[in-house]
């Protein structure tokens, strides 16, 4: 029969606490906002990335975004310029919202300061109905780097 090792047992434990430093994320209502990262940028336009999630029962959308960082954020679908910017992005329930280099993004437009890799800037997100929500974002050439 196997005995009980308290120390074993707190030592697991450990190793299965969640580790904030490593990421970071924020939550509107029933929206789930992951690691918020922009591509590098001189001065001019740029581009954020934004993983959603809706864990609510009714669909949401993100309708706009705002920052010191731009004169204006366009939600935009791909990264061709002659395209029209979205009205908003719906967010069903239960289904993950990516935003990725060469797809859906927040544009900035007008940048206040180049993007530097290191970089960190605040952001707001506006959804339809889970309110507003401030992040950080990261300036990183890759999430996560």
């Amino acid at each position: 029969m196997p005995r009980f090792h308290p120390r074993r047992s707190v030592l697991a434990a450990l190793a299965l606490w969640p580790l904030p430093a490593l990421a970071h994320s924020a939550r509107a209502g029933d929206i789930k906002i992951g690691h918020a990262w922009a591509l590098p940028a001189p001065v001019g336009d740029g581009q954020v990335f934004v993983p959603l999630l809706n864990v609510g029962a009714t669909e949401d959308a993100l309708v706009a975004a705002r920052s010191d960082s731009a004169a204006i954020i366009e939600l935009r679908r791909n990264a061709r310029y002659d395209d029209p910017a979205e009205q908003a992005f719906p967010l069903p329930p239960g289904q993950p919202f990516a935003m990725r280099p060469q797809g859906r993004h927040l544009r900035l437009i007008g940048l206040a300061a180049p993007l530097v890799i290191g970089q960190r800037f605040p952001l707001i997100l506006d959804f339809l109905n889970a309110g507003e929500a401030e992040i950080e974002v990261h300036v990183e050439r890759t999430p996560g780097t």
